[in-house]
C-alpha cells in the first residue's frame, strides 16, 4: 500500500510507444509519467540510463545522463546516445519530485535495421499474374457487386504459401525475423504465430514507404530443423481497392522480404533469408480485402509451417531483383484484435433469410464454428443495415464490393475466420448453414491499430452518451493502419475527413505514433508542385480517377491536413518533432496554393477592375475544391453522385479563399513554435493580405454573403475573415438561417468541426445546445434516435420512414462535435501542449445534470466531474504530476497545481 506522499512512475514509452520492438529512430524520445496523492507535485529531475542488453547480468552502459534538473518528463532526448543497429536496450530511469521524493522505473526496446540493407533478395512464388484493371475499370461500370452465381472470380488469385528451412545448431542467444511483403502477409515458425498483428506489412504508399515488421521468434526455435511459413494475400498491392474497385495498384504479383537474424550464446550469428523458400497454393482459393474470402478446408494442409511437412511437391521460389530503398521499419503499433464478443441476436427477416445481428456497426471479422460434412458452402453476407422491411441489405455498391466470405467445409467440427479481408458490417447474411444456428456458434472479431484509448466522456443523457459511443466505434473502425473515410466502400486515406476530425480522434485515443506513421505517407506523396493528395496514399487508380473527372489532385481543406494534424498532435501531446518533420511539406502546400491563388485566374478576371484584380491574387479562386462538402439540404434524399457534387460547386468559390487564410494562419503558428521568425512574420502578413482581400470580395457591410449558407457564414466567422464592426450582423444572419431551417445545422465537412465554437463564441450558447440536442433530421441525435451505432456519412443516411440509403454508416468526420463536447460541456481544455498546463472551465446545465470527462495526457488523469442536485453543482477535478490548472468556474478562478480538488456552487 502507498502512502499519502509516495511518489510512483509509469507509462515509460520510446517513439511514443511502450517497448517498442524494430525501430528505426537515430534520436528516440523518452517519456514518462509522475503519480502521487499529495497535491502540486513538481518533477525536479531525472537521470535517464540506457544500456545494451548483452545479457541478465551483463548489460553495458551506453548512455547515463547523469542527473538533470529539470521538469521535462515528456519528448526526453538524451545527450550523447546514438542508438546501434538491431540492439535491445534496457532502461533505467530514476525521478525526484519537488517534495524530496524518489521513484524508480524501467523499461526496454529495440532498434530495427536502421538502413541495414537485408540480405535476402525479394521472392516471389510461381504465380500467374492478377489481370489489371487500372484504367479499365471505372466505378459505376457495369461489374458491379453481385452474387456468386453472377461471377467466377476467374480473375482472382489464390493466396500462396511458403516453406522457408533452415538449421539450429548451437544454443540459441535471440532471434529475431525481419520481413515485410508485396500483398498481406502472415507468419509462423514451427506451427505458431509470434504476435497477434493482422494484415501486415499494412497499408502506405508502397513504391515510396514499405514497413517491415521485427518479430521476437526466440522462443519459437527448435534444435534441429525449423520451418518460417509465410501465407500472402493480394491485400493493397494488387487486390481490388478504393472506390473503384481497380486490381493492381501498385503490381501484379505477390512476394516477400524476409532476413531472419540468430543469434547464438556463443556470439555467432546467422542468417536465414526467404531465397531457399518453396511454395504451393492451399485452402485460400482468393482473399481479396474488398471482395472477400474463398476458402476451402478440404485443401487444409496440416503440417505445412512444421520441420516434418512433406514439401517434395512445392515449387522453389523465384528470386527478383526489386529495389529495396523504400523499406523502413514501422512507425506505428500493429493492426491488432480490439475486441472479440458473440453477436447479439439471429434473425429470420420476412424474406426468410437468416441473418445474425453483431448489434454494432463495425470493421472486422465473423468467426463461425460449425460441425458438418465435407463439400458444404457457407456464404457470409456482410452489410451495415436492414432495410425498412427488415430485410437483408447490401448499401455498399460499385464494382468489387461483395463483402461476402465463402467457406467450403471439411469434415467434422471446424472454425473459420478469414486472413486477409476484413468487412464494415452490422449485419451477416448466412446461407448454406448445416441444421439450426446458435449465437454462440460465432465471435466477431473487431480490428484497429494498436493505441490505448485515453478519452472518456459520460452526462447525464443518455443520448449524448450513445452519440459517444458512435463516434467512438467510428473512430476505431476507421484506424486500421491508416486514418480512413469508411471501412466497407473505400478503405481510403482521405485527407479531408482526418483534417476535420483530427482534434476528436487525439482526445479519444493516444494517436501519435499512428498519425506520425500517416504524415510520412502525405509526406511521401506530396507532389513535385506541393501539392497535398485527397487521398493518402494515393492510389493509381484514384490519381487517374479523379483527376479525369475532376481535373485535380488536391482541394482546400482536404490538402490542410498536412497542417491540421500536426498541429493537432502537437497540442494534444507536446510532439514538437511532427512539426518539424513536416514543416517544409507545409510550406511547399502554402507555396502551391500561393501560386495558384496569384498565377490563375478565375472566368471573367480580364473584365474586372484593377482593385479587384489586386485582391485577387490573395483569394484561392480557382480549380475544383470539395468546398463545404455534404451540405445536408443539397444531399437529403438525393444520395447519388450528382448531388453531392453539387455542395462542392456551390461552396468551394468562397470556402477555398477562406481556407486558404485558415492555411496562412496555421502556418504561422507553426512558424512561431519553431521560432521561425522570418517566415511567422510572412505568413502573419499573408493572412492580413488575405483577410482584407476576402472580406472585400465576399462579406457585404450587411453581414451577408452571396453564398448564404450556413457552413461558409460559420468558415468566414471561424477563420476571423470579418470585420469586427460587421461581426455581429454576420452571427445574427447565421442564428437566422438556423431557425430558419427548423433550428438544424446546414453545414458540411468543413464547416462542421467550428459551428458550435462559433456560436457558443459569438454569444449564442443556448442556440449551440438546440443543435446539439436537435432529434430532427439533420441533428447528431437524429442518427442516435434512428438506431445508429456509428457516425453517418450523411446525416439523413436512414429516412424518417426508415428508408434506409447506399451512403456509408460508418463515417466519422460529423464525429468532430466530440471535441467540443469534452472541451466545453466537460470543461476539459489543453492550455499548452500535451496539457502542461490545463484549462478547466465546465458549462452547466442546458438540459445535462451531470458531465464527466477524463483525458489520460502525456502527464496523467485529467479529470472534470460536475453534478447538479438540490440547486448546488458539486465540481470534482483531477490534476496530473507535473501540471498546473486554471479552474474557471463562473466567476471563481483558481490556479492550482497537482492533486484532487472538490468545489460547491
Amino acid at each position: 500500500m502507498r502512502t499519502l506522499d509516495t511518489l510512483w512512475l509509469s507509462d515509460l514509452t520510446v517513439e511514443h510507444l511502450s517497448s517498442p520492438l524494430g525501430i528505426d529512430c537515430a534520436c528516440p524520445r523518452f517519456a514518462w509519467k509522475l503519480h502521487s496523492h499529495a497535491c502540486n507535485v513538481i518533477q525536479e529531475a531525472y537521470r535517464l540510463c540506457v544500456s545494451s542488453m548483452d545479457g541478465e547480468n551483463n548489460d553495458a552502459v551506453i548512455c547515463d545522463t547523469g542527473r538533470i534538473v529539470t521538469d521535462q518528463s515528456i519528448e526526453v532526448v538524451p545527450e550523447g546516445f546514438v542508438p546501434q543497429p538491431m540492439t535491445p536496450y534496457r532502461v533505467s530511469l530514476t525521478v525526484w519530485d519537488n517534495q524530496g521524493h524518489e521513484a524508480f522505473l524501467s523499461g526496454r526496446f529495440e532498434t530495427g535495421r536502421m538502413g541495414i540493407p537485408f540480405v535476402s533478395s525479394w521472392i516471389e512464388p510461381v504465380q500467374e499474374p492478377t489481370p489489371s484493371t487500372v484504367d479499365i475499370n471505372r466505378e459505376g461500370d457495369a461489374l458491379a457487386s453481385g452474387n456468386e452465381e453472377e461471377r467466377d472470380f476467374h480473375e482472382f488469385r489464390p493466396a500462396q504459401y511458403i516453406r522457408v528451412p533452415f538449421t539450429c545448431s548451437k544454443p540459441v542467444k535471440r532471434a529475431r525475423v525481419y520481413a515485410t511483403a508485396h500483398g498481406l502477409y502472415r507468419l509462423t515458425v514451427n506451427g505458431a504465430r509470434p504476435d497477434d498483428r493482422e494484415f501486415a506489412p499494412e497499408n502506405s504508399a508502397y513504391h515510396k514507404i514499405l514497413f517491415y515488421q521485427t518479430y521476437d521468434v526466440t522462443q519459437l526455435l527448435f534444435h534441429g530443423d525449423n520451418i518460417i511459413g509465410i501465407c500472402i494475400g493480394d491485400g493493397w498491392w494488387t487486390g481490388r481497392v478504393g472506390t473503384t474497385g481497380d486490381s493492381c495498384q501498385y503490381g501484379n504479383t505477390i512476394g516477400l522480404l524476409l532476413d531472419a537474424r540468430i543469434e547464438y550464446t556463443d556470439g555467432t550469428v546467422q542468417t536465414v533469408t526467404a531465397e531457399n523458400g518453396v511454395s504451393s497454393t492451399g485452402p485460400v482459393i482468393f482473399s481479396d480485402l474488398f471482395v472477400g474470402e474463398r476458402y476451402d478446408a478440404r485443401l487444409e494442409m496440416d503440417g505445412w509451417d512444421m520441420p516434418l511437412f512433406d514439401d517434395s511437391h512445392w515449387t522453389p521460389v523465384l528470386r527478383k531483383n526489386y529495389d529495396k530503398t523504400a523499406v523502413t521499419a514501422q512507425i506505428a503499433a500493429p493492426v491488432r484484435p480490439l475486441r472479440i464478443f458473440t453477436p447479439e441476436r439471429i434473425i429470420r427477416t420476412p424474406k426468410g433469410e437468416i441473418v445474425l445481428d453483431t448489434g454494432q456497426v463495425l470493421a472486422g471479422q465473423l468467426e463461425i464454428t460449425l460441425t458438418a460434412q465435407a463439400g458444404r458452402t457457407i456464404i457470409l453476407e456482410h452489410s451495415e443495415v436492414l432495410d425498412r422491411e427488415g430485410n437483408f441489405y447490401n448499401n455498399i455498391l460499385n464494382v468489387n464490393k461483395e463483402q461476402t466470405d465463402w467457406y467450403v467445409t471439411r469434415e467434422g467440427t471446424q472454425t473459420y475466420r478469414p486472413s486477409f479481408t476484413y468487412h464494415g458490417f452490422r449485419y451477416v447474411k448466412i446461407s448454406g448453414w448445416p441444421g439450426e444456428m446458435d449465437v454462440d456458434q460465432f465471435r466477431v472479431w473487431t480490428f484497429a491499430s494498436e493505441m490505448d484509448d485515453t478519452g472518456f466522456f459520460t452526462t447525464s443523457d443518455p443520448r449524448i452518451n450513445q452519440l459517444q459511443s458512435n463516434i467512438w466505434w467510428s473512430q476505431v473502425s476507421n484506424s486500421i493502419s491508416i486514418p480512413t473515410d469508411c471501412p466497407q466502400r473505400e478503405k481510403a486515406g482521405w485527407t479531408g475527413d482526418i483534417m476535420a476530425y483530427a482534434p476528436t480522434f487525439c482526445f479519444l485515443r493516444n494517436a501519435d505514433a499512428f498519425l506520425t506513421s500517416w504524415m510520412a505517407n502525405v509526406r511521401a506523396e506530396q507532389m513535385a508542385g506541393g501539392e497535398i493528395p485527397m487521398i493518402v496514399p494515393y492510389l493509381k487508380a484514384y490519381a487517374t480517377f479523379l483527376k479525369r473527372n475532376l481535373g485535380s489532385d488536391t482541394s482546400s481543406g482536404w490538402g490542410d491536413a498536412v497542417l491540421r494534424v500536426p498541429l493537432t498532435i502537437y497540442h494534444a501531446y507536446g510532439d514538437i518533432r511532427i512539426l518539424r518533420d513536416n514543416y517544409d511539406a507545409m510550406k511547399k502546400w502554402l507555396d502551391y496554393i500561393r501560386g495558384r491563388a496569384e498565377n490563375a485566374h478565375p472566368e471573367g478576371y480580364e473584365t474586372w477592375d484593377a482593385d479587384r484584380r489586386a485582391r485577387d491574387r490573395y483569394l484561392w479562386s480557382t480549380d475544383f475544391h470539395f468546398g463545404d462538402w455534404l451540405v445536408p439540404s443539397m444531399v437529403l434524399g438525393n444520395p447519388d453522385a450528382s448531388a453531392m457534387n453539387e455542395t462542392a460547386y456551390k461552396t468551394m468559390r468562397y470556402v477555398a479563399p477562406a481556407y486558404y487564410g485558415f492555411s496562412a494562419l496555421m502556418m504561422a503558428e507553426t512558424a512561431e513554435i519553431l521560432q521561425e521568425e522570418e517566415d511567422a512574420r510572412y505568413y502573419k502578413d499573408l493572412y492580413r493580405k488575405i483577410r482584407e482581400a476576402y472580406m472585400e470580395e465576399y462579406v457585404h457591410e450587411d453581414g451577408s454573403m452571396d453564398a448564404d449558407l450556413q457552413g461558409v457564414y460559420v468558415i468566414t466567422l471561424q477563420m476571423g475573415l470579418v470585420p469586427e464592426k460587421i461581426r455581429p450582423k454576420m452571427v445574427q444572419r447565421l442564428c437566422e438561417m438556423i431557425h430558419e431551417n427548423g433550428d438544424r445545422l446546414d453545414t458540411g465537412f468543413l464547416s462542421v468541426p467550428f459551428l458550435m465554437d462559433v456560436l457558443c463564441d459569438n454569444g449564442q450558447e443556448d442556440l449551440a445546445y438546440t443543435l446539439l440536442f436537435q432529434e430532427d433530421c439533420p441533428g447528431w441525435l437524429y442518427e442516435v434516435l434512428r438506431g445508429g451505432t456509428t457516425m453517418w456519412e450523411s446525416w439523413g443516411a436512414t429516412g424518417v420512414d426508415g428508408t434506409v440509403s447506399t451512403y456509408s454508416y460508418n463515417h466519422y468526420a460529423f464525429g468532430c462535435v466530440g471535441e467540443w463536447m469534452y472541451r466545453y460541456i466537460g470543461g476539459l481544455h489543453e492550455a499548452a501542449p500535451g496539457y502542461r498546463k490545463i484549462r478547466i472551465e465546465p458549462h452547466f446545465g442546458h438540459g445535462l445534470t451531470s458531465a464527466c470527462v477524463r483525458e489520460e495526457t502525456p502527464y496523467g488523469t485529467a479529470c472534470v466531474n460536475w453534478q447538479i442536485a438540490d440547486g448546488h453543482t458539486a465540481v470534482s477535478v483531477e490534476i496530473p504530476a507535473n501540471t498546473t490548472a486554471e479552474v474557471v468556474l463562473g466567476k471563481r478562478t483558481a490556479l492550482l497545481g497537482s492533486g484532487k480538488y472538490s468545489f460547491l456552487i
